[in-house]
């Protein structure tokens, strides 16, 4: 979960500190949940996806049993981004890679 809240953080271009500023809680803190030593209260969790614009299926898939659902709705909307002749491309290739596992 950290190694997620730290990349959207990364995608806003904030630092520590001022992301830690803007969600009010301490740059120690957000440390160390980006680290995976703290897991914070949920109302903390929710101020940071609200001011992460995160999503809480993509920052949780990973942590989560049931995870897998969240990630193949992120790997479809990937596929639908695609034009045509590189969506076919990607979808050989995910064949071929279930086959393989099959064996």
């Amino acid at each position: 979960m950290g190694k997620k809240l730290k990349s959207y953080r990364a995608k806003c271009g904030w630092s520590l500190k001022e992301c830690s500023e803007r969600i009010g809680i301490s740059t120690r803190y957000l440390a160390d949940i980006e680290r995976g030593d703290k897991v914070p209260k949920l109302e903390t969790f929710l101020l940071i996806l609200n001011t992460l614009n995160a999503s809480a299926d993509d920052v949780l898939q990973d942590s989560l049993v049931v995870g897998y659902e969240a990630k193949s709705n992120d790997m479809i909307r990937k596929l639908n981004a695609l034009d045509v002749t590189k969506r076919k491309q990607a979808l050989d290739i995910f064949d071929s890679v279930i086959s393989s596992l099959k064996e």
